[in-house]
This record gives C-alpha cells, structure tokens and sequence, in this order.
C-alpha cells in the first residue's frame, strides 16, 4: 500500500493511523462542533484595558511609590479589583524607561517572536506553500499579540513571552525557554501555568532536569506573587464586604476569541479556533499537544485563582494552527471512507 503524499507538511498527522471507524466519529464531531461554532451567538470581546496600571505609572514617574499609588488611586479606578494580583514588575520597567524605548523593546520582541516562530514551524512544511502559509497566520497572530499589548500591557507581555517559551522549547534546549516562562510569570502571574504545564510534559516525558528547570521558574514566579499579595493587602486592604477572588468569570472564551482573532465575526471565530485547536493536536511533535493543553488549561483556569485571566495566553499561536488543519482534515477524510475499496490489476504476459 502506497502511503499519501500529505498535502502541506512533511509528515502525514497523527490522524493518519486512526481506524476506520474512529476516523468516521472524528469526522462526525468535527462537522457538529463546526456547525455548533457558526450558530454561536454570543459576542467576542476585547480585553479590559488596564487604566489603573497606566495612572500608577504615571504617579511613579513623578516620584510615587507603587504601592501608595496603587492605594490612593485604586478607590476610583473601574479594573482595581483585577489589579490587585498584578505584581510591581513591569510598572517599574516602564516607570523607568522612555516611552520611546519602550515602543522599541516591544517591537523587537515581537520581531524576535516572528523570527523563532518562522524557523520553528518551516520545518513542519515541505513546501514554499506551506512555509509562506504559516508564516503569514504567525504574523496575524503576532499583531493580534501587539493590539492585546496596546489596550493590556501585561496580557500582551505574558502571551509575548508564553509564546516565545513554547516556540523555542526542544527536548535538549529547554533553558531559554524556562528564562521567558518565568519572566512572563513574573510579569503576569497568570503565566504561572506555562511552567506548570511545561514540567508536568516534561515529567511525563521522562525529562527530570527540564521538570527540575520548569519547577524552579515556578517557584521564582509563585514567590514574586506570593510577596506581592502580602505587600498589597499591607497597602491597600479589601474591604469586609468585598467578593472573593476564587471566581470563573463566563467571557474566557469570547475574550480569547476577541484577542486573538480581532475583528471576526464570534462564530466564524469559533470554528476557526476549532480548526486550529484541531491542527495543533494533530501534529506529530511535541510542539502541537503543549499548545493545545495551553489553549483549554488557559480557558478552564481563566479567573478561578485569585481573579487571574489566564484565557489570553496563547493568543499568538491560534492563528498559526490554522495552517496544520488541512493536513489533519485530510488524513481523517482518508481514514474515513465510505466503503472498502478494491484495486484489480490485469497483468497481461
């Protein structure tokens, strides 16, 4: 039997294998979720854009602390509540630097961010088709990246990084890609669940010294949080009759789906996560299960530790998983056919 040709990448997908008949219920609920995602109803919708961290760095500009500052201007502020579990950090950083060389650093962040993605996924490819393919969709979800830095400078700082961690994450090169997951813990705790992640595969995986490294840009992460609740329930306590934090707020979704596919209608942006999540899960690397156990971790925690929105980390990587979905769908089409078919060769001697 003469294996297919996949269509765009090098490799055929872990669909490939499947049998006849899970292939058939693959494609049932393939085509259900896809119809289900175009009827969605409910709205996407942007991040809230972090007012109270823009004021605070402007008071510490002006020779304020973060911590006063956070307390005299928080009363006032509409998004105190979510700023809460937010750590000093990059207000300091941007406190300290020009606008302008902040601009330049993000810039270049996200030029770096593209650089690594191209070359990771190239390889995935066999052709020019699909290499320009996926590097178009990397440039879309980098700028989706850029627009969600623009309104939430620590959302898109935390995806920034998360993505750049797991881009650049390899079996034998892992070093790196802790450094930016603890960076971006430091930045957003909500980033706390990449290096959670990343040492739980790295466990499973029989990798001790990678889980060790995860664990330990955990640990700096967690502490950096940990201090900051105690410095700012010092400043600025919540009142008696303040809700509890340990809630799921209902928009993870619609928040993923406005930040990482801007502009597009909520159930066309639906399905279109569907297909990506569909791509990722195919590939045949270790690449592709750590961004869709990021995806849905990120979606299932959003909100329930601490208030944290953690639905947003992943954003530049949907766009990219768009170009693996072809190769999956073809492979679950191949696997599923109709009825048996039998090839009779004539061999005249």
């Amino acid at each position: 039997m003469v294996t297919p040709a996949p269509l765009l990448l090098v490799a055929p997908t872990r669909l490939f294998r499947v049998e006849r008949g899970a292939a058939r219920w693959w494609c049932a609920a393939l085509l259900l979720g896809l119809i289900a995602a175009i009827g969605l109803s409910e709205a996407s919708a942007r991040p809230a854009a972090e007012l109270l961290h823009d004021s605070i760095v402007a008071a510490m500009r002006h020779g304020g602390h973060y911590y006063n500052s956070f307390r005299d201007l928080a009363r006032t502020a509409p998004d105190a509540e979510d700023a809460r579990s937010l750590p000093p950090t990059l207000a300091a950083v941007s406190a300290t630097v020009p606008n302008g060389a902040m601009l330049l650093l993000v810039g270049a962040a996200l030029a770096g961010l593209v650089a690594v993605g191209v070359q990771r996924l190239a390889a995935l490819f066999a052709g020019a088709a699909g290499q320009v393919l996926a590097a178009l969709l990397l440039v879309a979800g980098t700028a989706a990246v850029a627009l969600l830095w623009e309104q939430a400078p620590h959302a898109g700082w935390a995806a920034l990084l998360t993505a750049c961690a797991v881009l650049l994450r390899r079996a034998e090169r892992w070093g790196t890609a802790a450094a930016l997951g603890c960076a971006a813990a430091v930045i957003d705790p909500a980033a706390l669940l990449v290096p959670t992640l990343m040492a739980a595969f790295a466990l499973h995986d029989g990798s001790a010294r990678e889980a060790i490294g995860w664990l330990v840009a955990l640990a700096v992460g967690g502490a950096v949080l940990g201090c900051h609740l105690w410095a700012i329930s010092t400043a600025a306590p919540l009142p008696t009759e303040a809700p509890p934090l340990l809630v799921a707020p209902p928009d993870a979704l619609a928040r993923l789906l406005g930040a990482a596919l801007p502009g597009v209608a909520p159930g066309l942006a639906t399905a279109l996560l569907l297909l990506a999540l569909l791509g990722w899960a195919a590939l045949p690397r270790a690449l592709g299960p750590r961004v869709v156990t990021l995806v849905l971790a990120g979606l299932a925690a959003d909100g329930r530790v601490a208030g944290l929105h953690s639905a947003t980390l992943a954003v530049a990587l949907v766009a990219p998983g768009l170009a693996l979905a072809p190769d999956a769908i073809a492979d679950l089409l191949r696997g599923a056919p109709g009825r048996r078919r039998i090839t009779v060769t004539r061999v005249i001697r």
